[in-house]
């Protein structure tokens, strides 16, 4: 799918026509999307460092009541 189409399902889905919107939804689209992505790798990141950090943290002893 390209960037025009995208822009063009986005620009139809909010029922803009004026030009000067039309350069604010590809802005929001342009700049918009990349940044989600973004955050959605980092998350993904993040989660896999959480992981590895608690399969490689040794366990510490809990002394059990007698």
């Amino acid at each position: 799918m390209t960037m025009e189409k995208l822009i063009d399902i986005f620009c139809h889905a909010i029922r803009i026509t004026d030009p000067l919107s039309i350069k604010i939804a590809v802005g929001i689209v342009g700049g918009g999307l990349p940044l989600v992505f973004l955050i959605a790798v980092l998350k993904m990141m993040s989660n896999f460092v959480a992981w590895e950090r608690e399969i490689t943290t040794p366990v510490s002893r809990v002394p059990t009541d007698k």
